[in-house]
């Protein structure tokens, strides 16, 4: 295959695409993108002798959400699917082809055990969900709630009584420990953030006390 063919064949089908109405311009395509990286970076960490289909890890990743946001959520990857199939029948052997569809068709299927799928596909699996957590967890937040016409005490009120419960079966739809480790991470950054922003968002100042213990050891 002609990576680089495909990647401006995605870039010119995305680009300037939604997965929502509130997701940034474009999202189809950026999200892609991280995602290949994220999905090749976990193959080798996890799986470092299986470096045979990184090529088809990374086509898989560009193209996954090409119809997401088109109609029926859930029927969006088998969509895409045979959306992709149509792309690139000219630009990859049948085989790498029917690999690449093969994981898009069945991305979003996380009730699995472990061994339903392939570990292409659950890499990728992995990959596509932990992309939307840490930061992105945040920059979601933000765009959901502007786009909604909803309020910081509203994003509070889901962050505090909702999201704690929400990561929970967020969690359990991975597949590997080193990307529930990941998670995990993430989710920490994001509980730091709620910390942060439920005092701010009232006017207060986030660790107040240790500020002025240094301006006052300053001043002296």
């Amino acid at each position: 295959m002609n990576r680089s063919n495909i990647e401006k064949i995605a870039k010119a089908e995305m680009e300037i695409k939604r997965s929502s109405p509130y997701n940034e311009r474009g999202d189809k395509f950026t999200h892609g993108q991280r995602v290949a990286t994220l999905a090749v970076r976990l193959r080798q960490l996890i799986l470092p002798n299986e470096n045979g289909y990184d090529d088809i890890l990374t086509v898989a990743a560009w193209f996954h959400d090409i119809c997401n946001g088109d109609g029926d959520r859930a029927l969006h990857a088998k969509l895409g699917a045979s959306r992709t199939k149509e792309l690139l029948t000219e630009h990859c052997a049948a085989e790498e082809l029917e690999q690449i569809c093969s994981i898009i068709a069945v991305h979003d299927c996380r009730e699995s055990t472990d061994e339903q799928y392939s570990n292409a596909v659950r890499i990728h699996q992995d990959a596509d969900h932990l992309d939307h957590f840490g930061t992105f967890d945040i920059w979601r937040l933000v765009a959901y709630t502007a786009g909604h016409n909803e309020t910081i005490t509203d994003a509070l009120l889901y962050l505090k009584n909702y999201w704690p419960y929400d990561i929970v079966k967020w969690r359990s739809e991975l597949n590997f420990n080193l990307s529930r480790k990941i998670f995990d991470d993430k989710t920490e950054f994001t509980k730091s953030f709620i910390e942060r922003f439920a005092v701010e968002s009232i006017g207060g100042i986030w660790h107040e006390d240790s500020i002025l213990d240094d301006y006052n050891n300053f001043l002296h």
